[in-house]
């Protein structure tokens, strides 16, 4: 009888899910500061195609920097330069990168050691900023231009202590400091280059300045970092009617307190979660039943939803009302409901392939061996989608003994797909 009633709860929640809605409320109460324009403006390489247009990606780094690029078409400023202004509130930690329009299709950035750029960094802190940017080379046009190396230490303004785990991207590349503060760049581009720093778990503040690099030498860099004032953040998040109720809703954004994917908590109808987040950092999050791109919030247009958080410095307490908008990402492409039985011996956890596999989704456990997961987007895929089914959430533990699974997506209707695993492999 228990699992009749879960299974008639689970169908009535896909049910509601699915039904028409009105236009949704504002995605959320707070307001951030009114924005400010900034210019980028890119040199192309000596060889670059003449009359090839070339575009700026805006990327999404919680999402996931394929799937949900903002691209904005660049104008011509000179032989081999091109420019473009950008409206952002101040405090946004710009990423992006570039590309070539060819009559092959898009061509991707390199840098100077022909490694494709994910991409760059920019710290917005005012009005009128003009970034200056060098592409090393194209991926069907490497890089012949000298190269020199930037190498130094970031360490606590207030100690002096060296700090591990901070993050600094120079022109596309990527370092991260070591036990003692130690980072290294090597193969930049000979010329002026924009460092920005981040501490990923939100300790200390961004901050970001120049290094002048010469060909075939070392510039050193001596980095201090101001720690961060911390602020506790209430989030309340109001779903629509729509909306499946006793299934978890996470938070996943770009910082520590936020990439572990906290679970919300009822609250009068809807959710809540109170973290403790620094103020003056570019916050990214969004809420998913998923990960950044699997089940995430959507706009009714079926665009995704990347919420933006600058806390205000000097503030202690905040409470920010964010209204949930869609699950669906439109389209006609009805949602998927995975029903599976299994060993019950504990969680269950699936997931999907697309480029590679992606994050493994903790499956809703309707008890006695049964489990379940609805998947509202994206479910437009052209091609089948390969998936499977795990013991852990690192996939250490697939099932065993199982041919490749696949589902076939652009379905108009809700899809049902009824599976089974008897057994796991055993862990490594």
């Amino acid at each position: 009888m228990m699992k009749r009633t879960l299974l008639l709860t689970l169908c009535a929640m896909l049910l509601a899910a699915c039904a028409g809605q009105g236009a949704a409320p504002p995605a959320s109460d707070f307001k951030p500061a009114a924005s400010v324009q900034i210019t980028l403006n890119v040199l192309t390489p000596q060889g670059s195609p003449s009359g090839e247009p070339v575009q700026l990606h805006i990327v999404d780094t919680v999402t996931g920097i394929s799937f949900n690029s903002e691209v904005i078409n660049m104008r011509a400023s000179g032989a081999g330069s091109f420019a473009a202004t950008v409206s952002v509130p101040p405090g946004t930690l710009l990423t992006y990168r570039y590309t070539r329009l060819s009559v092959s299709g898009s061509i991707d950035e390199v840098n100077a050691n022909g490694q494709p750029v994910l991409y760059r960094s920019f710290l917005v802190t005012g009005a009128g900023h003009v970034t200056h940017d060098l592409i090393a080379g194209w991926a069907d046009l490497p890089s012949e231009l000298a190269t020199g190396q930037v190498a130094g230490q970031v360490t606590a303004a207030a100690s002096g202590e060296p700090l591990a785990g901070i993050m600094l991207r120079a022109s596309g590349m990527q370092a991260i400091t070591d036990a003692e503060g130690n980072f290294f760049f090597d193969g930049l581009t000979q010329g002026l280059h924009n460092i920005v720093v981040t501490d990923p778990r939100g300790r200390y503040q961004s901050f970001q300045q120049g290094a002048l690099v010469a060909g075939n030498s070392q510039t050193p860099a001596s980095i201090q970092l101001q720690a961060a004032e911390l602020a506790r953040v209430t989030f309340i998040v109001i779903p629509q009617d729509s909306n499946p109720s006793g299934v978890p809703v996470y938070l996943l954004g770009n910082l520590g307190a936020m990439a572990g994917q906290p679970v919300l908590s009822a609250h009068e109808g809807g959710y809540t979660l109170t973290l403790e987040l620094p103020t003056g950092t570019d916050l990214r999050y969004k809420y998913t039943l998923g990960d950044g791109l699997w089940n995430a919030e959507h706009y009714a247009n079926g665009g995704f939803v990347l919420r933006q958080l600058i806390i205000p410095a000097g503030t202690t307490e905040l409470t920010v009302r964010d209204n949930l908008q869609e699950w669906s990402a439109g389209g006609g492409s009805g949602p998927i409901w995975f029903d599976l039985t299994a060993p019950d011996d504990g969680p269950v956890y699936l997931q999907f392939k697309l480029l590679d596999w992606a994050t493994a989704l903790p499956m809703w456990n309707l008890g006695g061996g049964h489990y379940a997961y609805v998947l509202y987007s994206p479910t437009n895929f052209a091609e089948p989608l390969e998936y499977r089914y795990c013991k852990d959430a690192a996939c250490n533990q697939p099932e065993a003994f199982t041919t490749t699974r696949t589902v076939t997506g652009n379905q108009p209707n809700t899809q049902q797909v009824q599976d089974s695993v008897t057994e796991w492999q055993a862990a490594p």
